[in-house]
């Protein structure tokens, strides 16, 4: 939810400087932050070069890493409301000026990038500027003018307390009102969700609704009716869905300036800096933490060597697959195959080959079409973002997408020909309407594919998507079917 109450400007006769702070400010995320993130994130050992530069000193670390780490002013996210009236003050001939605690480089390249300042000021290698530092520098610059301070957080009281009027940008409650009751509050913009609130959507729960494939086994080896089966596979989803959530912060965080321009994951809480980076690191290390956890204490060590295994791939996949044209579809299909072979071994029964072979399959295709969805909206020739493929492969993701699901058809049909389905069902024949179903819903989906009705992950779409809701059920209802009629 947004607000954005303004209180008239200064009267005539009194000119006012504004100035305004970047983190948390002007920018939706903080310029230390993401240096440092930048910096670490393929060499984490590098935390101990940090730590000891803090130590030293807050602007050298700054400094430090302003030389190493260069960041792009155009795939940062702006608080676009505070922009606009900027822009509006600029034409009345208000002088702003950036003044930030960042190091003074990055300070700079916004000013340039925004054309919305007359003058910039950061930290150098010896000045943090920030708190009694940063008010010394205004009051300097501005001698005995009036100035306007546009802050956000707890540090920025003692320049409040100076300035003329005041700008507070999701600022402390506390603070807004004070303002409010002086009859100070120039402007005050509250748009930023609560941390937790982000924190829940960035674990993005609908997404474990993929999870639900652990469940596979319990069906096929007719365990539904085992209460102590079901108990341990409902401990694996949670394990499970923890775990997977821990990836996407990981997997955000690494995709942080591809998702900031893309045309929808920018709404993604860590790129549209609701979520801080902090909290996405936190995110990322301690859901996965205690997945394994759980995982140790109440479930079989062959559980945990698959979610140890999904683990290791979906990282691989993050830092190096993913960029690989064929190896991350292979990828994508393996780590819907495990969620499979882990549900196996959580309850401790033994994986069909039929079921294995006919699953790589299935999610081979299913994987060709996420990637089919992403490409097929590129031009021709022009390459996807961090992908290894570009507008013209499209046709032939489709071709080997059909082809797979049709070899998983067939795996289907083979299975149900066989000695061993004669010897579990009562009414084999009954488990034909599977393939049925499968020929129906897998031409249904690469058709919508085709015409552009099916958007981001087709495993999402299917559990939305209330035709393919109605297919599973009727699957499901076949298998209890061939197992249990009279």
């Amino acid at each position: 939810m947004s607000t954005n109450r303004s209180v008239s400007s200064a009267p005539r006769g009194e000119p006012t400087d504004l100035y305004v702070d970047l983190d948390g400010t002007l920018l939706r995320t903080d310029l230390l932050h993401e240096a440092a993130w930048r910096y670490l994130r393929f060499a984490p050992w590098r935390i101990f070069r940090l730590a000891g530069l803090a130590l030293r000193s807050r602007a050298a670390l700054k400094s430090f890493l302003a030389r190493k780490v260069r960041i792009d002013p155009a795939k940062l996210p702006y608080e676009k409301e505070l922009i606009e009236y900027l822009r509006l003050r600029r034409d009345e001939n208000c002088r702003i000026t950036l003044i930030t605690a960042s190091h003074w480089t990055y300070a700079r390249a916004i000013a340039r990038h925004l054309g919305l300042s007359v003058a910039d000021y950061g930290s150098t290698n010896r000045v943090n500027l920030k708190g009694a530092a940063k008010l010394h520098k205004m009051q300097t610059v501005s001698g005995s003018r009036l100035f306007v301070y546009a802050g956000n957080s707890p540090a920025d009281r003692p320049i409040w307390a100076a300035s003329h009027r005041e700008i507070l940008v999701n600022a402390p409650p506390r603070d807004v009102a004070r303002a409010e009751r002086a009859g100070r509050a120039e402007l005050v913009l509250s748009n930023r969700p609560s941390a937790w609130r982000s924190f829940i959507r960035e674990m993005r729960l609908h997404q474990w609704a993929k999870n639900a494939l652990l469940f596979v086994p319990l069906l096929t080896s007719h365990s539904y009716g085992d209460a102590g089966r079901v108990t341990m596979t409902l401990v694996s989803f949670l394990a499970w869905g923890l775990c997977a959530s821990g990836h996407y912060f990981l997997n955000d965080l690494l995709d942080l300036d591809a998702d900031r321009i893309h045309a929808t994951k920018f709404r993604r809480p860590l790129a549209s800096g609701d979520l801080s980076i902090l909290s996405g690191v936190a995110g990322a290390i301690v859901l996965p933490t205690v997945a394994f956890a759980i995982s140790a204490l109440f479930l079989p060590r062959g559980f945990t060597f698959a979610l140890l295994a999904y683990f290791a791939l979906t990282n691989a996949y993050s830092f190096y697959l993913k960029r690989i044209s064929t190896a991350d579809v292979v990828a994508l299909a393996l780590l819907y195959t495990v969620r499979v072979v882990a549900g196996a071994a959580a309850i401790s029964v033994a994986l069909s080959s039929w079921l294995l072979a006919f699953s790589v399959f299935v999610f081979v295709s299913l994987a060709y079409l996420k990637r089919y969805i992403e490409v097929s909206a590129l031009a021709s020739k022009s390459n996807a973002s961090g992908r290894g493929y570009s507008g013209d492969d499209a046709e032939t993701m489709f071709t080997l997408g059909i082809a797979n699901s049709t070899a998983a058809t067939v795996v289907l049909a083979f299975f149900i020909s066989s000695t061993e389905v004669r010897a579990m069902y009562r009414h084999p024949d009954l488990l034909w309407i599977l393939c049925l179903i499968m020929l129906y819903w897998t031409n249904r989906v690469w058709i919508g594919a085709k015409r552009g009705k099916i958007h981001g992950d087709p495993i999402v779409f299917a559990i939305k998507d209330k035709v393919s809701r109605m297919a599973g059920l009727l699957a499901v209802a076949a298998v209890i079917a061939a197992r249990l009629w009279p």
